[in-house]
């Protein structure tokens, strides 16, 4: 019989008077990891490297302001106007910042001109940044579910988790997310060859987000729910296919490698 998983781990390092918390640590390497295969997908095509830099700067701000902001409107709307808890270190929804991050960097690169393939390699490097980023939300045993035995179930043992209790395992949100970001990996990084026409590969790494997302969030319990027994994030993640789905049927015949 297969066990839960267990992690013991604290939230936050602790180097002296420095301290260093696993959920930020991981989202910085997510960002660098990121960045580096979005950098090596367009080196393949023999395009400039330099607008990474930039389009992970807004990526990051993007990512944070957005997730912040679309947590708060499903948990406590009347904080979007308070700044005592706009900001915080906890409470951010994925849907929110992935988001504001695409609009963000689909506005650079059509006011800068440049090569819409820069949005196509962002989304090459989207699953390894999600999956390594999302190692911190484990640990710290954030976005939990209920209770369960699931052998991927995680127990967080350590007193400081986020999780309500330390002797029990919860579904987790954080390793699901991993999952998803891994899978969609190995099925985008074999075929990105494929995607020849621009915006082509950024609409569907998009959608399968949104998929996984949906049918993940049948195990979640952070998402209030909204109609017909689907939660928010459900709702928004259907939204979001049907974008994507639209996006990808307009895309202009043309072949640019």
């Amino acid at each position: 019989m297969l066990s839960v998983i267990t992690i013991g781990i604290p939230p936050e390092i602790h180097l002296g008077p420095l301290t260093i918390a696993w959920h930020g640590l991981t989202i910085a390497l997510g960002i660098i990891a990121g960045g580096w295969t979005a950098a090596f997908w367009l080196r393949e095509r023999g395009l400039p490297t330099e607008p990474v830099a930039t389009l992970g700067a807004l990526l990051t701000v993007g990512a944070i302001i957005g997730s912040r902001l679309f947590y708060l409107a499903e948990h406590d709307p009347a904080g979007i106007v308070d700044p005592g808890t706009l900001i915080g270190t906890n409470g951010y929804t994925f849907d929110g910042g992935m988001i504001l991050a695409s609009v963000l960097i689909a506005g650079y690169v059509w006011r800068t001109g440049i090569s819409s393939r820069y949005l196509d390699a962002i989304a090459a490097g989207l699953p390894l940044g999600v999956a390594i980023g999302r190692i911190g939300d484990v640990i710290n045993g954030e976005h939990y579910g209920e209770r369960s035995t699931f052998f991927l179930a995680v127990r967080n043992s350590h007193p400081d988790a986020l999780t309500p209790d330390p002797r029990f395992a919860y579904q987790s949100g954080g390793l699901y997310e991993v999952l998803l970001a891994l899978l969609i990996l190995g099925v985008v990084w074999p075929l990105r060859h494929h995607f020849r026409q621009p915006m082509r590969l950024a609409w569907f790494v998009l959608g399968l987000f949104a998929i996984g997302r949906f049918f993940e969030f049948f195990l979640r319990g952070d998402s209030p729910d909204l109609a017909l027994g689907l939660s928010n994030t459900q709702w928004t993640s259907l939204a979001l296919l049907a974008i994507c789905v639209a996006g990808a049927r307009f895309i202009r015949p043309k072949d640019t490698t």
